[in-house]
This record gives C-alpha cells, sequence and structure tokens, in this order.
C-alpha cells in the first residue's frame, strides 16, 4: 500500500516541473518581461517563408507601442534585431529608418538552467528562458520617446519568459 503512495506522491511533486516544461511554446507565441520598467516584449508570426525577416515583436510598457523584428546576416551568422517606432510603410529612404529606429543590436537567448548564452533560433524554436537585449534600456532612455513614454524606470536589457499567447 505505501509503494503506491510514494509513487502518487513523488509524481504530484513532479507535476509543478512538468507544468512549466508543457507552458513553453514556439517563440511566435511567447510572451516576455523585463522587472524594472515593467515592459513586455511579445513575438508574432511572420506569416511567409519567404520573408527576409525572421521574427516579428512588439515592447509594449506606458504609454509605448514599439515593433520591432529580427534578420539573420548570412555574412556575420548572426541576428540583427531593430525596435522602431512609427516606422513608414512600404518603401522608406535610409534618414526615414535611422529617424524612427529606436535600438539596433544582437537579440540573444539565455538558458537560466546552464548560464548558456546563444543567438535566436528560427520562428517555431522553443521560447526560452530570457532575451538579452544588450543596451536596450539606455536606448530608450536617451530617445527623444522618453519624456512622452509614462516610463517611471529605464527599462532593462533583460526579458524573462512569461506566457504563452492563446494560438
Amino acid at each position: 500500500m505505501k509503494a503506491p503512495f510514494k509513487t502518487w506522491l513523488v509524481s504530484l511533486c513532479l507535476l509543478p516541473g512538468m507544468a512549466e516544461a508543457q507552458e513553453r511554446c514556439a517563440l511566435e507565441k511567447a510572451v516576455f518581461t523585463e522587472a524594472e520598467a515593467g515592459t513586455t516584449l511579445s513575438f508574432r508570426p511572420v506569416g511567409s517563408d519567404a520573408a527576409v525577416v525572421s521574427h516579428l515583436f512588439t515592447i509594449i510598457g506606458g504609454k509605448l507601442k514599439l515593433d520591432g523584428h529580427i534578420m539573420y546576416d548570412e555574412e556575420t551568422r548572426r541576428p540583427g534585431g531593430m525596435v522602431m517606432n512609427n516606422c513608414p510603410e512600404g518603401d522608406a529612404t535610409g534618414a526615414e529608418l535611422r529617424a524612427c529606429t529606436i535600438w539596433t543590436g544582437v537579440p540573444y537567448i539565455l538558458d537560466v538552467a546552464t548560464g548558456h548564452i546563444d543567438i535566436l533560433g528560427p520562428e517555431g524554436s522553443e521560447a526560452p528562458d530570457a532575451i538579452l537585449m544588450p543596451g536596450f534600456g539606455p536606448a530608450i532612455r536617451h530617445s527623444a520617446l522618453w519624456d512622452k513614454s509614462g516610463l517611471r524606470q529605464v527599462p532593462w536589457d533583460l526579458y524573462e519568459f512569461k506566457e504563452c499567447k492563446a494560438a
């Protein structure tokens, strides 16, 4: 009688860890949050295999709603991320894009259990424990958006996995 009880008890203790593992989802459904200003980073599907952009995301916090995308650079073999505010749609000049771009950089993923840092995987890959966007917080603080942002704290560069969006 005790053996089945122990088996049941061990299974019950493992449920929270198994539930957390099952909550992980494909990157394009993942939501991440940072601790300082409380901004969120939400990925969304690109919607085309032929797209130059490999990932699309939105960063929301205070009065901000910023759009971002990631493109892989074959030459450097790294993803290049951009966060923009109200960029023109369609054909835009380099000057127009520079004027509306808030941050550019390489987004990195972190595995909390191992401490491993890597580059962002392709669409459909499993959402990581965290995403590091080096220099993102200072880029917001030193942009023209800061006074209008409604943020009380400068965002941190680290976004931790929060949840999966429903399909």
